[in-house]
Parts: C-alpha cells; sequence; structure tokens
C-alpha cells in the first residue's frame, strides 16, 4: 500500500501544474546577458539588431508603417524592431514608439488610430489575426511594464482574454499541432499567460491552467513524442507553412520553459529540425516542399525562420551552432521578424554542419518522407519521396508514392503540384481507378487512410536506395475499406560509383480487379520531353533525362504520351478535381495508362551528364521471375518474382555476369527477414538462388556479384533516422477524421527567398490563397 501510494503521489507531482510566475517583469526572454549581447551588436551596427534599429527609428520618424498591411502584420514587425531597438540602446524614444504601436494592436484595425480593432480584431480569416496580435503585445507589456501607464496594461489584459476566449472556443484548429494556425495560438497563449501572470485575476489563473496543462501538458506532449506529429521535424503542412510555425513553437517554448512549464521534447524536436533542413536541401541549396506552395520553382528558397527556430530555442549547443552556420552559408536574411533573428545571435559560435560525418539518408516519421542523395556535395544525385496515410492536417495532397530526382544543381523529376490540388495526377505518384471513392476524385488517391506506409526505406553501403510505398489503403472511404486488393511502387535508385549520375528504376503493380480500372502513371520534367518509342527524353541543364518504359505496360497496349498541362490551378472545376493535372509552373509530363485487372510499370529513369552514352536498360525474364538489367552509369540487376508463394520457397534467376554488378531482390524468399543468397558461373551469366533463412537482409536483398559470381552483401547503413527500414509511424488523423473550414495562413516572414475530408460529396472545403 505505501508503494502504491508513493507512486500515486508521484505521478501526481509529476503532472502538477506549475505556479503562475509573480516574479518582477520583465518574465520573458528579456535578461541582463541579452540585453549585453545585443548592446554589443548595436554598438559594432551590425546584424538584425542594426536592422531593428533602422525600422524602428523609420516608423518613429515617419508614418510609413501607420498602415496595418494584412492583419496586423506590419505593425506586429515594427513592435518587434521597436523593442530590439529598446533593449539594444535603452533609447527612451524607441520604447515610445513600441508603445504606439501596441496600443494600434490593441485597439485599432487598419490606420493607426481609427479604433476599428479591438476585440473582434482576432477572429479575423478563424483567427489568423491572433498570431499577429498577441504574442508581440504580451512581449511588449512584459518588457515595457513599467513605462506603460496602469490603465494601458488593464486594457491589454481585458483585450487578450476577449481574443484568447474566443480562440479557445472558436478558433481554427486551437488544439491540432502540427498546423499554422495553432502554432500562432499555442505562441500568443503562452506569452499572455506568462505576462498577465498574477495580474489578471481568477481568469488569469484558469488561462495559465490551460496552457500549462492542456496546451503543453497534453497537446504539445504528445505532438513532440516519439510517433507524435511533429516526429523527425518535418512540417506535415508543407515548407510554405513551416518557417514561421516552428520558429513560433520554439520561442513559445523558451519562454514556457523559463516560466516553469514542463516542454519536454522540445529539444530533441529541434534538433531534428535541423536534421530535416539539411537533409531536405538539394544539391542546389533548395526545400523540398512538401505540401501547399505558390512557389513557381521546383524548390523553395530557404527560409530564416526555419534555422533561427533552432538557433534561439532550447536545442543542443552544436544544433544551434549548426544552425547559425547554415545561416552564413546560405545568406539568408530577415526583415519581418527581427526579434527572432536578433535573438538567433546569441549564444555559441557558428560551427559548419559535420556533413560528411553524417549518413546520407533520413526518414522524417510523421510525414513519411524520405530524403537521401549519394554524397554531401553539389555534384550529388537527391532523391526524395513520400508514402504516409491521411495525416488530419491542411495543404496536404494525396500522393502516396510522390517523388523527385535530382542530379546536382539539376532538377529533372519535378513536383509542380499547384496550390489546393486533390489531384493525384498533378505530382509524379501512381493512382488507379476506385469505384469506392466519390466520383469526383477518380482517379486519384482519397483523403482517408490509415495505414499506407513505407513497407521499407533503406540505403545500402554502396549508396543504393531502396523503398517500398504501399499505398493500397489510400483507397479506403471513410469507414469503407479499400476496393483495391494491392498497390505498391518500389523505388531502386542505383548511383554511379562517384555518386553524380545515377539511375532510378521504378516499378508500380496493382490489383484493381477489373480491366477498366487502369493504372495511371506521370514523371514530369521541367524541359520539353521528346519521345522516340517507350523511351523520353530531354536536357536539362548538365543532365541527359530519359524516362524509359520497359513494360510489361507498352507490350498491353499502354504505349507512353506526352503532354503539356495548360491548368495553373486545379480550382476551376471541383466536379472533377482528382483527374486535375495542372501545374504551377511549366512541365512536361511522361504519362501511361495501364489497363486492368493486374496493371504492372516498369520504368528507368537516369540522370547522366549531358554528352554521356544513353543509360541501357533491358528487362530480364525467367521461369518465375522478371527484372531490368542495368549496364550504365552503375552495372546493376533489379529482379523480382512473378508469383507469390503461400510458403518460402527459393528463388532462382539467371543474369549477365559483370565485374561487380549490384543485384537487388525484391520480394525475396524470406525467413525472420533473412535470406542466403548462392551463385554459380554458367556460361556469360550467373545462376543465382536465393533461400530462405540466413544472414542476409531481405527486404530487399542487396549484393554485389562478380566475374566469378562470388557472392558480397552489400550491407544497409544507418539512416539519421531509427525509423528508417521500419513502416513509417502512424500519426495524426484516420479514416472518419473530419476536417473543419477555414482559412489557412502562410508562414509570412524571413523572406529570403492532408487534409482530411468529411462528407465530401455534401462539404466543399475553402481553399483561400495564402498569405506573405
Amino acid at each position: 500500500m505505501l508503494v502504491v501510494a508513493a507512486t500515486a503521489f508521484s505521478a501526481t507531482a509529476a503532472h502538477a501544474t506549475p505556479a503562475e510566475p509573480h516574479g518582477a517583469h520583465p518574465r520573458m526572454i528579456l535578461d541582463s546577458e541579452l540585453r549585453a549581447a545585443w548592446a554589443a551588436e548595436a554598438k559594432a551596427n551590425r546584424g538584425p539588431v542594426k536592422a531593428a534599429i533602422g525600422l524602428c527609428t523609420d516608423a518613429r520618424d515617419t508614418a510609413e508603417h501607420d498602415r496595418a498591411v494584412y492583419q496586423g502584420s506590419e505593425w506586429s514587425k515594427v513592435l518587434q524592431g521597436c523593442l530590439v531597438a529598446w533593449a539594444a540602446t535603452n533609447d527612451a524614444s524607441f520604447a515610445k514608439t513600441a508603445i504606439r504601436f501596441f496600443t494600434a494592436l490593441l485597439d485599432d484595425l487598419d490606420r493607426i488610430g481609427d479604433g476599428l480593432g479591438g476585440d473582434n480584431a482576432a477572429r479575423r480569416d478563424d483567427g489568423y489575426a491572433l498570431r499577429n496580435l498577441g504574442p508581440y503585445t504580451a512581449l511588449a507589456y512584459d518588457w515595457l511594464h513599467e513605462l506603460m501607464p496602469v490603465p494601458l496594461r488593464e486594457h491589454a489584459v481585458q483585450r487578450w482574454a476577449a481574443w484568447l476566449d474566443w480562440y479557445a472556443e472558436k478558433g481554427y484548429r486551437a488544439r491540432v499541432p502540427g498546423t499554422n494556425y495553432q502554432a500562432g495560438y499555442l505562441l500568443a497563449a503562452t506569452a499572455i499567460a506568462v505576462a498577465q501572470a498574477g495580474e489578471a485575476g481568477e481568469t488569469g489563473g484558469t488561462r495559465w491552467t490551460l496552457v500549462a496543462d492542456e496546451l503543453w501538458g497534453k497537446d504539445m506532449h504528445a505532438a513532440l513524442a516519439p510517433g507524435g506529429i511533429l516526429d523527425g521535424g518535418d512540417w506535415p503542412e508543407g515548407w510554405q507553412y513551416g518557417p514561421l510555425a516552428v520558429a513560433s513553437y520554439s520561442l513559445a517554448a523558451r519562454i514556457a520553459a523559463r516560466a516553469g512549464i514542463d516542454v519536454q521534447g522540445i529539444g530533441p524536436w529541434l534538433d531534428s529540425l535541423l536534421k530535416r533542413h539539411v537533409y531536405a536541401l538539394s544539391p542546389g541549396d533548395g526545400v523540398y516542399a512538401g505540401g501547399d506552395t505558390e512557389a513557381e520553382t521546383p524548390t523553395l528558397v530557404p527560409n530564416v525562420l526555419t534555422l533561427t527556430a533552432v538557433a534561439l530555442g532550447e536545442a543542443t549547443p552544436a544544433s544551434r551552432q549548426w544552425a547559425k552556420s547554415e545561416l552564413s552559408r546560405l545568406r539568408v536574411v530577415d526583415v519581418d521578424s527581427l526579434l527572432f533573428s536578433a535573438l538567433a545571435t546569441v549564444g555559441p559560435p557558428p560551427v559548419a554542419v559535420p556533413r560528411a560525418s553524417w549518413p546520407t539518408a533520413y526518414l522524417a516519421p510523421a510525414t513519411g518522407t524520405l530524403y537521401a542523395r549519394t554524397r554531401w556535395d553539389a555534384s550529388a544525385m537527391w532523391l526524395v519521396a513520400e508514402c504516409q496515410h491521411t495525416i488530419d492536417v491542411d495543404h496536404r495532397h494525396p500522393n502516396a508514392g510522390n517523388f523527385v530526382l535530382s542530379r546536382g544543381a539539376d532538377d529533372v523529376i519535378v513536383d509542380p503540384t499547384p496550390y489546393g490540388s486533390r489531384s493525384t495526377l498533378t505530382s509524379n505518384a501512381p493512382t488507379v481507378a476506385s469505384p469506392g471513392l466519390p466520383p469526383e476524385y477518380a482517379p486519384s488517391q482519397g483523403y482517408w487512410s490509415a495505414a499506407t506506409a513505407w513497407a521499407w526505406a533503406v540505403q545500402t553501403r554502396t549508396g543504393i536506395v531502396a523503398a517500398r510505398c504501399d499505398y493500397r489503403d489510400s483507397f479506403r472511404f471513410q469507414e469503407q475499406a479499400s476496393d483495391v486488393a494491392a498497390a505498391q511502387r518500389d523505388l531502386v535508385l542505383l548511383p554511379a560509383a562517384d555518386g553524380t549520375a545515377g539511375s532510378l528504376v521504378v516499378i508500380d503493380r496493382a490489383e484493381t480487379g477489373t480491366a477498366g480500372r487502369a493504372m495511371y502513371l506521370r514523371f514530369r520534367a521541367p524541359k520539353p520531353l521528346a519521345l522516340a518509342g517507350a523511351t523520353a527524353t530531354a536536357t536539362i541543364g548538365s543532365t541527359a533525362l530519359a524516362i524509359a518504359e520497359l513494360g510489361p505496360g507498352t507490350a498491353r497496349g499502354a504505349a507512353p504520351t506526352l503532354a503539356t498541362p495548360t491548368l495553373k490551378d486545379c480550382f476551376k472545376d471541383e466536379a472533377h478535381k482528382g483527374s486535375c493535372d495542372a501545374a504551377r509552373f511549366a512541365v512536361s509530363d511522361y504519362r501511361v495508362v495501364i489497363p486492368g485487372p493486374s496493371p504492372r510499370g516498369v520504368h528507368v529513369i537516369s540522370a547522366t551528364a549531358a554528352g554521356s552514352p544513353m543509360t541501357a536498360a533491358v528487362t530480364i525474364t525467367g521461369a518465375g521471375y522478371a527484372g531490368v538489367r542495368i549496364t550504365a552509369p552503375r552495372d546493376a540487376v533489379v529482379i523480382w518474382p512473378t508469383a507469390a508463394a503461400s510458403t518460402p520457397t527459393a528463388l532462382g534467376y539467371r543474369a549477365p555476369r559483370g565485374a561487380a554488378v549490384a543485384h537487388v531482390i525484391l520480394d525475396a524468399p524470406e525467413l525472420a527477414g533473412m535470406a542466403t543468397i548462392t551463385a554459380t558461373v554458367e556460361g556469360d551469366a550467373c545462376a543465382v538462388t536465393v533461400a530462405p533463412g540466413g544472414t542476409t537482409p531481405a527486404r530487399p536483398v542487396v549484393v554485389t556479384l562478380d566475374s566469378r559470381c562470388a557472392v558480397t552483401a552489400d550491407p544497409m547503413t544507418q539512416t539519421a533516422s531509427s525509423a528508417a527500414g521500419t513502416a513509417a509511424s502512424r500519426v495524426g488523423g484516420g479514416p472518419g477524421t473530419q476536417r473543419r473550414g477555414g482559412c489557412c495562413g502562410a508562414a509570412g516572414g524571413g523572406r529570403s527567398g492532408s487534409p482530411v475530408a468529411a462528407l465530401v460529396l455534401v462539404v466543399i472545403l475553402r481553399r483561400r490563397r495564402p498569405r506573405s
């Protein structure tokens, strides 16, 4: 009984609400160390502190910033700058200017002094405006507390109550981490709760409990935990929306931690955020979007807020130093969120990311996004692929199996999916026709999957990447099971020895049930393709791209065609949203439609130096197996059995001999994930036998055979995420999860540069333009 009582007491104490901070102001961030650091920056006349002083001086001396611009964004920007300027210089005029913009955010709407804002100001756009109004008025209240008249402070407390009470009840996605709206609300609620603690009466105490116990103790605790929606550092809405959101989380956590709130998990998450940034950069330093964007380029410009989030937050010192180094290396600067940039300058000095010592593959579990490269320089091959069930956030597309491919600075297979697309055909993902989904979604994947995931995703010591996306559950409709018996895509990247060129083998297989239910494939290039037979080619920068169909699609009359999309968005025809093939920038499409009931597609996509011989790829077939032989830029064989065995039995096949031929064996017979591979010389070929059990990993088997058919294992390397090589984490919403209406504001700031639908036959989702 004593043990039970002690355990119960310990559990209660561990989850007890921390006491409200009643200390003197300032309570948030600003201390003598920070002020000294900023004062040194001001004296040296450099960096974001210099920019903040310049901005506040301009706002003090001119009327250039008296318009709110978008929902208070201009006033929020100026208030941040003036707070930094005052803290760095102790200039009373900067404090006075800060209070002027503080008051405008409380009371005004469009122009300073118009008095049209007030309690309802935060309700605009389903609560989007709160991210501009709440956090920085709270900081101003805290930092300038003794310089503000008491009535003004009391007025702020009343205004905050109106804003936060409404948002807690009706604000968009107030309790859904991983969304940009919730990130803005969390920062506002946290900063206000700390600023007014002990000064807002009983309602202030209630709000403190909500922030500490609910928003952080439950929502963020789950989101930051392994398997949570933030696991791996990717942003589930994509990186048009991610930068401001992750910076808001980081700043909110720093404020909360100093106030005694448990922010367990924030440090590892920020470390993973830095890692994802590194892996998500293409060899040309573009960022994989991973969701809605309006950028008319294959990748996004790196955003300063992604890195300042790490540099200013509770990350490890090493991650903070690496983030600062990346800010310098990429030369990204900020003019809209100077508080974040100024905070990022303080602390340990920059240290270059030790890329050469890191693995070359990374899997972000929450989004199921695989990032892989062949080397750590600008000459690398770079592959990004996605496979995940539906996540209950906005701005995600139905695109399990989607991928992009780059060779050095040349983006050769690109994803031009336009903002708000609900079509699989706007990407490079495969899909099949499913009458189980509403007609307007045909032939795309749906939004109700609970089980779509990587079956495995690995990289080997010689750089081969192999991944299988099982997306058959992507045709589930609400609680109704998928009517597609099987649907999977295998990706096998075979890089050259030096990693500067390679071939990607794409194998698509499905069981649709009838001949009329076809498989639809798209491969999209940023330059015009030329088609000769079943092979399309293009020169993209210094890269020769070739897309070759090796059947059996062509043999069944499914010859590839080329097309050039003319639409730039998918909003014009809501009745056929699933068939939209628009592109947000100019592309040339390689298309093939393979009839059911058992559609199969095999393609080899090669990216080599322009002017070099075209990659030679041929099919290999035999009793019980099929495959592909590629001779350049990597001598390799990809093999798979053609009939499923009810029990593990040996697979035998023949493949040409070579000095060092990589063999990738998909669906190899295995026992407990292991197999045994033997080979003997048989004329000009190797006769290979794969038997279940043994010591070689079989998901998939990757080995090298020499000219004497001697077998050498090509072991799997450790990826930067421990989740790689296993099914991706299942997070977020499942089937039937409902998505509410509401706008979806953009990340905003830092200009350096899957949704779950419910009752789609009744509810038409609002897809508004993003904010900037």
